[in-house]
């Protein structure tokens, strides 16, 4: 007799880095959840992530129920930024999302003469987990780290400001880590540990919900 493999719930993680898809499925399967992650490199015309609120939580929200929306899947959104202490009363915080050379540059810059003592900053990061047409019913959770900002990049690292931003506690930028290193310090991490340790209970409350 011919037994039918059973379907595995999805998730969509907003993201294009099949890196992170693939830790989020490792972690999910340490979890012992029955859960395929896909990213966004799997959706047709995906809309575009919100990057326009005044906050990380409200980005993380907006890009998660516009997803949730479009795909209808079970969607996790993250927003992240770094706040300069020096610049935040004239330039507040300088979106993480925008990376490259340029941004890296224009902080430099910024900061030009500053000692290092004045150079402190901090990580952001929000985690938002929606559900389709429940959007009342999100769990969040948030992550930060304090650290400072190097005087030029440590690192060849493209990936936002992880080149310039330095954690004390290892004396490394973000880019210099290794990938335990980073797991060891990371608010990303932190945060996203909170976050699934609500998801089992979440998950089959949100789906007890669409059955009814």
């Amino acid at each position: 007799m011919r037994v039918e493999k059973k379907k595995m719930d999805k998730l969509l993680y907003t993201t294009y880095d099949q890196d992170k898809v693939n830790d989020l499925q490792e972690i999910l399967g340490e979890l012992n959840l029955d859960i395929e992650v896909i990213g966004l490199s799997s959706i047709d015309y995906a809309p575009q992530k919100s990057y326009s609120e005044e906050t990380f939580l409200n980005n993380a929200r907006n890009t998660a129920h516009r997803l949730a929306e479009y795909t209808k899947l079970p969607t996790l959104s993250e927003s992240s930024g770094l706040s300069v202490d020096y610049l935040f009363n004239s330039l507040g915080i300088l979106p993480y999302h925008h990376d490259g050379q340029d941004d890296k540059a224009r902080l430099l810059g910024y900061l030009g003469g500053v000692p290092s003592e004045k150079r402190t900053a901090s990580y952001y990061t929000t985690f938002a987990f929606s559900w389709p047409g429940q959007e009342d019913n999100d769990i969040v959770s948030a992550g930060r780290i304090s650290g400072v900002i190097a005087k030029y990049s440590f690192c060849n690292s493209t990936y936002g400001y992880d080149s310039l931003f330095v954690v004390p506690k290892l004396v490394k930028t973000f880019g210099e880590m290794n990938i335990d290193e980073r797991n060891q310090v990371s608010q990303r991490r932190v945060a996203l540990d909170r976050l699934l340790a609500d998801l089992p209970s979440w998950w089959q409350a949100q789906k007890q919900v669409t059955t009814r």
